[in-house]
Order: C-alpha cells, then sequence, then structure tokens
C-alpha cells in the first residue's frame, strides 16, 4: 500500500496544473498568430490599392480581400489554423498584386514615354511641314504681287495710251480742215510732121545760067543732093 505523504500531493497538484496550462498557453499563441496573419494580409492589400492593383492587377486584388474575408471569417469561428492559413493565402494574393500593378505601371509609363517621344518626333514633322507650307504660301503671295504689279503696270500704260489716243483725235477734230485737193490737169499732144529739103549748095537761080549761056560761057551743072529731114512739132495744151 502507497503512503501518500504531503511532498508526494503538492507534486501531484503541481503537476496536474501544468498539464492544464500548455493547451492554453498553445491556444493562445495560435490565436495571436492568427490575427498577425490577417494584420499582415490586410496591409498588404492597403499597399496594393496605393500603388493601383485595382487599375492594373483588379483580378488579383480581388481575390486577396475574398481571402483576407475568409480568413477573419475563420478566426471568428475559432478556425485558428484555417483563418492562418488563409490569411498567409491571402498575403500571397497581394503581394502578386503589388507586382503586377508595378510592372504595368512600368509598362504603361515606357509606353507613355515612347508615344510622347513619337508625339513629338510627329510634332517636329508637323512643324516642318507646316514651315514649308508657310514658306510655299510667301513665295506664291510673292508671285502674286509681282503679277498684280505688272497688271497694274500694263493697266497704266494702256491708260496712258488711251489717254494720247484720245488727245490725239481731240487734236484732230480741233484742226482746220485741209485745203482741197487740186484738180487733176490734162495734157493734150499735137504732133505735126513736114518735110525739110536740104542741100549741099543753095540752088543756082534760072536766070543766072540764061545769061551766062548767052555771053558764050560754058554753064556747068552741079549736082543738088536733097535730103528729106523730117521735122516733128509737139504742141502742149494743159487743162486746169
Amino acid at each position: 500500500m502507497i503512503k501518500r505523504t504531503p511532498l508526494s500531493s503538492r507534486l501531484a497538484l503541481a503537476a496536474l496544473l501544468a498539464a492544464t496550462m500548455i493547451p492554453a498557453s498553445a491556444f493562445a499563441g495560435e490565436q495571436t498568430r492568427a490575427e498577425a496573419a490577417i494584420a499582415e494580409a490586410k496591409g498588404k492589400i492597403d499597399a496594393g490599392d496605393k500603388v493601383g492593383a485595382n487599375d492594373q492587377a483588379p483580378a488579383l486584388q480581388s481575390q486577396a480581400r475574398a481571402a483576407l474575408m475568409s480568413a477573419q471569417d475563420m478566426l471568428a469561428h475559432h478556425q485558428k489554423s484555417e483563418a492562418i492559413a488563409e490569411a498567409h493565402r491571402a498575403s500571397g494574393l497581394a503581394d502578386q498584386a503589388i507586382v503586377t500593378a508595378n510592372t504595368r505601371k512600368a509598362e504603361n509609363e515606357r509606353s507613355r514615354r515612347d508615344d510622347l517621344r513619337d508625339a513629338g518626333a510627329r510634332a517636329q514633322q508637323t512643324a516642318a511641314t507646316a514651315n514649308n507650307r508657310a514658306g510655299a504660301a510667301e513665295a506664291a503671295t510673292d508671285n502674286a504681287n509681282l503679277r498684280a504689279d505688272n497688271a497694274n503696270q500694263r493697266a497704266e500704260n494702256a491708260e496712258r495710251s488711251t489717254a494720247a489716243a484720245n488727245a490725239q483725235i481731240e487734236a484732230m477734230r480741233a484742226a482746220p480742215p485741209p485745203p482741197p485737193a487740186p484738180m487733176p490737169t490734162t495734157t493734150t499732144v499735137a504732133i505735126s510732121s513736114h518735110d525739110v529739103v536740104d542741100s549741099d549748095r543753095a540752088p543756082v537761080r534760072h536766070t543766072v545760067r540764061k545769061a551766062r549761056a548767052r555771053a558764050g560761057h560754058r554753064v556747068m551743072h552741079r549736082t543738088v543732093h536733097h535730103h528729106h529731114v523730117k521735122t516733128t512739132t509737139v504742141t502742149t495744151t494743159t487743162h486746169p
């Protein structure tokens, strides 16, 4: 028969108390870990909201928030181990949402810079084209002004020519009429002709020849050559 002593009784009571305290401390530590896991997940979800995870990674952010709510519900129903696991899953989803949001934001920023660079290049090209068009328009304006000046000069020359012609016409109208032209003259030519006898010597009188014959002189006969010369007389009569 075992005899109980006061010391043994006290040791047994201490052992019993220790056995009952171990589950209580373990229970308190699991509760704390669950609460810490839930708080960590909630902080990551809030950080994702700040970096734009709702816009850049909406699906991951929604899944992380749903897992957080599930962990909180499990903890409320004393499912501490399940709540810890679900809170860790919510934290992982929140991390993925943050990484995805940052990556997409960087891609969007790079795309925005590329768009700005392309827009700047297009703006420069547009400005160069506009300058070329402005230069062409200015040249066209100069040509138009030059043509207008030439047209004005021609118009002035034509106006001066018209004024000179009008002045000449007025002068001709104011001048006295010219004298009448003389009547044409008519000339009549009358032609008459006759023969003239031309001899080498003048003819000998017949009386002289006869006297010398009676006196016994020898009478020498000379040959007389007659030349017929045609003489023309022109008579001019002018009739006014």
